[in-house]
């Protein structure tokens, strides 16, 4: 792949900006190359405006309309995809060849995530984010709830099952899970592939489903935790977290999630106990840095933690719409400096609709 022509300035520090789908990690796919492009376009936005920075970035061809729209375009160093040789994955080892640091934003699905980091770490790169030990972890639902319980933090009862299936496998389940109940994935992001089973059929369809597509791979079961569901976005460093917002979730609920939007910020009666909570289950796990976002429900009993997402989300892109401040710069004093920022002043409320 040919290199970035200029991208160094003498004292000039090199930053990867890299968004999976914008970049084709993944074949076409109209409505993830706009999410992803939208929070790369937000990350980009905050980041051209701090000083001694070069910013580069890889894009596929499908996003070009969107990007020649966005007024920093020609002060970011692009590589397009289609101008590169070899997968992917080897188009973003090369050029983490050329940068000091990277931000990575993938979804943790398989792994993916982890991998990324964990080759920038490989080569010596200062990442704006958690550690790949860190993601991979979180990327779990399995290992991240046990962890999660074992300090005492409420999450709901959960079971992991594996291909092939022990003897009277659904007997077990309905015996220790109340309908609804939910099915989901190990890893995964954005609710894709989880399930709420309301009967013994739709049980047997759901894990048939799940045989298909994941092979041998665990799914979870987990009780169904009825309330409103919730986001907490923080800023983590060093074993230190500041809770910036409670965020509303966007849910559409049928026999599968469908991740719709997010409403920030949030007045609940339960804001601060989930606010306290999202702290605790952050401060849970070692070498969690940067932006970090962390799933809840606000249920009858309190908040009831289902996930922690490691990496910039669409809470980023809706977060930096009802504050003054420049979010990426607070991200670089986080990550580069180990040092949390002042609390953030929220003013007015910003939904951001998928689609």
């Amino acid at each position: 792949m040919p290199k970035l022509k200029g991208l160094r300035r003498q004292g000039f520090l090199r930053v990867l900006i890299y968004e999976f789908f914008s970049a084709g990690g993944m074949d076409d796919n109209g409505d993830l190359s706009v999410l992803g492009f939208s929070m790369l376009n937000a990350v980009l936005s905050d980041f051209m405006e701090i000083p001694g920075l070069e910013i580069s970035t890889i894009l596929h061809p499908r996003v070009k309309d969107l990007m020649v729209q966005v007024p920093y375009a020609e002060g970011v160093h692009i590589a397009w995809s289609e101008e590169g040789t070899g997968t992917w994955l080897e188009q973003y080892e090369a050029r983490l060849e050329e940068c000091d640091t990277v931000l990575v934003i993938a979804p943790e699905t398989d792994g993916l995530s982890a991998r990324l980091i964990g080759a920038a770490e490989g080569k010596g790169k200062q990442v704006l984010g958690s550690s790949a030990k860190a993601v991979a972890l979180v990327g779990d639902k399995a290992e991240t709830i046990k962890l999660l319980a074992s300090q005492g933090l409420p999450v709901p009862s959960t079971a992991t099952l594996t291909h092939p299936l022990p003897p009277h496998w659904q007997t077990r389940i309905i015996e220790g899970f109340p309908m609804p109940m939910v099915l989901k994935p190990v890893s995964g992001a954005g609710g894709q592939g989880v399930m709420v089973i309301k009967d013994s059929a739709r049980l047997d369809l759901a894990v048939k489903q799940f045989k298909g597509v994941s092979g041998p791979a665990p799914f979870l079961v987990q009780e169904y935790i009825s309330g409103e569901a919730v986001s907490v976005s923080c800023f983590v460093t060093a074993g230190q977290v500041l809770t910036l917002s409670l965020n509303r979730q966007h849910i559409a609920e049928d026999e599968e999630l469908y991740f719709q939007g997010i409403t920030i910020p949030y007045q609940h009666p339960q804001a601060q106990e989930a606010l306290d909570i999202a702290k605790g289950a952050c401060q849970a796990v070692d070498g969690l840095s940067g932006f970090v976002g962390v799933d809840l429900v606000l249920g009858q009993t309190g908040p009831v933690i289902m996930e922690i997402n490691s990496r910039v989300s669409v809470a980023y892109v809706a977060l930096r719409e009802v504050v003054k401040r420049n979010l990426a710069q607070d991200l670089w004093l986080t990550c580069m400096e180990q040092r949390l920022p002042a609390p953030l002043e929220i003013s007015g409320t910003y939904t951001y609709r998928v689609g």
